[in-house]
């Protein structure tokens, strides 16, 4: 069985379980979301999957472009260098490229590099266990901000490509299936 490598969600009512969520685990990917920011006032969570423990998010704050990353206990953030435009729709993107356990981040606002940072370990086992939410982030949040972080910009969509890098830790993927049925 092949794992999609391309998703395209849409901001809505319910969290997407983690069962059906994007596979990113242990893997290079990209997550591009054509928001709009109507004043430089808004902010909030465009993507994110599991919690404070263990989990990604992407989102807008303080007019930056945003990404945390949770895993073994390490919470990486990268900000962006320059701000998101107001007042027209924009392309924003976070691209982690694996290298070895962990990867590099590169952030763009509309094509133009804007920064970026490193994750010392992707998760190879398991994402989070709270599955996925898009314009908001529910619960114990990835990043520390306050709950539910929702965006108040518009957001169009989000489309998240995965590589065919991925780099699983087998026996804990099988021991984690085992224990949730």
């Amino acid at each position: 069985m092949t794992t999609p490598s391309r998703w395209v969600l849409y901001q809505g009512r319910s969290r997407l379980p983690d069962a059906a969520s994007p596979d990113l685990r242990g893997r290079s990917h990209r997550i591009a979301a054509d928001v709009l920011l109507r004043s430089a006032l808004d902010e909030g969570v465009l993507i994110a999957h599991g919690d404070r423990n263990a989990g990604y998010a992407v989102r807008v704050e303080g007019g930056q472009l945003v990404h945390d990353y949770v895993h073994a206990g390490t919470h990486s953030v990268a900000r962006s260098t320059i701000p998101v435009p107001v007042g027209r729709t924009v392309r924003l993107e976070a691209r982690i490229r694996r290298i070895g356990e962990g990867g590099a981040v590169r952030l763009l606002v509309d094509g133009l590099d804007a920064g970026g940072g490193h994750i010392p370990a992707l998760a190879r086992a398991r994402t989070g266990y709270t599955g996925v939410d898009v314009g908001c982030d529910r619960g114990l949040t990835v990043g520390g901000y306050p709950p539910p972080a929702r965006f108040s910009g518009v957001l169009r969509h989000l489309e998240i490509e995965a590589a065919d890098d991925q780099w699983l830790d087998e026996a804990a993927v099988l021991e984690i299936e085992g224990s949730t049925g």
